[in-house]
């Protein structure tokens, strides 16, 4: 920026063409944009790093972040507009040709409307996912099955990250027009189940016991909840139920899977003849009428 200044204001000194002005004048234009552009980069990597504890982010945090990431888009695009607009006016053939599209303004504007209505709505979805904030920066979500991350939010789509690292490109306006799951939209906290099918004559009390000697020696459990209940019985097994907490959806899932494999195995173990049986009672009352 500093040269350009400095051959700007030896104008008065060195009798240089208009050709040349335009340029200088053109190339300070864009050199400020660029510096624009640096700042909003900056700011938000200064706020990302003030907002980041212990690699992750709050749920206060992740809706600054989300508000300031959609701003910083939308000012990037009104920066770039108004520099191309401010050079294309320093130059007097592109001036005129301004003036002749501004007095078709109203007919251009139409046509521009009725092209980019997608477009125009996915901004409009924008500003409301920016504020009202049904999902976040960071935000663990599920979408028509598929499980991921908040990674971006842009002004025309939101790019989640899957547990498989994939790329799930989705457009804004799909978020006001379905229903989708939000597993982190207030806190990251989630609780997990695990459900077994056992015999009747299992000792329920033993496996609860179990249970809390196993979370207590993962690292993977925040220490909130832990229990075990019977929630259903048919004629063939009751199921139980485990419910555990953990600090994120990660984290929970990968609980899930080691608890579900270490119960399994506590039973086989220890009570291999409480495993579900299938009794053929209905064969039995048949083979006696018979």
């Amino acid at each position: 920026m500093l040269p350009f200044l400095l051959i700007y204001g030896s104008f008065n000194v060195i009798a240089l063409d208009s050709y040349m002005l335009t340029v200088v004048e053109s190339l300070i234009i864009i050199n400020f944009s660029w510096m624009l552009i640096a700042l909003l980069n900056a700011v938000e990597e200064i706020v990302q790093k003030k907002f980041t504890v212990d690699g992750f982010h709050q749920a206060k945090e992740r809706r600054v972040l989300t508000q300031l990431r959609f701003m910083k888009s939308f000012s990037i695009i009104i920066i770039i507009t108004i520099a191309i607009a401010v050079v294309l006016w320093n130059i007097p053939a592109a001036r005129k040709l301004g003036t002749t599209i501004l007095t078709s303004a109203g007919v251009i504007g139409i046509i521009a409307g009725v092209a980019a209505q997608k477009s125009i709505a996915n901004l409009i979805t924008g500003f409301q996912i920016a504020f009202t904030q049904p999902i976040k920066i960071d935000d663990e979500v599920v979408i028509q099955g598929e499980y991921g991350t908040v990674e971006d939010i842009t002004l025309t789509y939101v790019v989640i990250k899957t547990w498989d690292w994939r790329r799930l490109v989705v457009p804004l306006n799909f978020f006001s027009d379905n229903s989708f799951v939000n597993w982190t939209f207030s806190s990251r906290e989630i609780i997990g189940s695990v459900f077994i099918s056992v015999d009747y004559t299992f000792p329920v009390a033993m496996l609860r016991t179990k249970l809390l000697v196993l979370l207590n020696e993962n690292s993977l459990w925040d220490k909130k909840i832990a229990e075990l209940l019977v929630t259903k019985s048919d004629d063939r097994a009751m199921e139980l139920r485990a419910t555990f907490s953990a600090k994120n959806a990660s984290e929970v899932w990968n609980l899930r899977c080691q608890v579900r494999e270490q119960l399994i195995a506590f039973i086989q173990e220890n009570y291999p003849e409480c495993l579900p049986k299938l009794r053929q009672l209905d064969q039995f009352k048949k083979s006696e009428n018979d």
